[in-house]
């Protein structure tokens, strides 16, 4: 699924949530369609929280890939460093880039394991 398609899908589940809620804000809860109403802003709300919950495994797979591709350039710099290629104040970048992966790293498997139930 395309980025915007994911960006199209969450604006038609905010729209569809945003009308349910209006129908359900004009009826009073002695209606007998209240009950009913609320059933159907809750099923939108959960269709809302599935489309946002892709949105964020998709966020959290790029970061990883980010944080792998700053690995391998922390791998080839340390080996150019080595090699005399690069002179030792590389390892100084190297380092950078190692922190950058780390912390991109940490923030996508906190992100990707957390249900949305939980972090709430």
């Amino acid at each position: 699924m395309s980025a915007s398609e994911l960006r199209d899908q969450t604006l038609k589940r905010q729209r569809e949530l945003a009308a349910r809620h209006a129908v359900l804000s004009r009826l009073m809860p002695e209606q007998e369609r209240h009950a009913d109403q609320l059933v159907r802003v809750f099923d939108a709300t959960n269709d809302l929280i599935a489309v946002l919950d892709r949105a964020n495994v998709r966020a959290a797979r790029r970061r990883l890939l980010t944080a792998i591709v700053l690995l391998g350039l922390v791998v080839v710099a340390a080996a150019l460093v080595a090699a005399g290629l690069l002179p030792a104040y590389g390892l100084i970048g190297a380092l950078a880039l190692l922190v950058a992966a780390v912390v991109l790293w940490a923030g996508a498997r906190g992100l990707a394991g957390t249900p949305a139930e939980v972090r709430a």
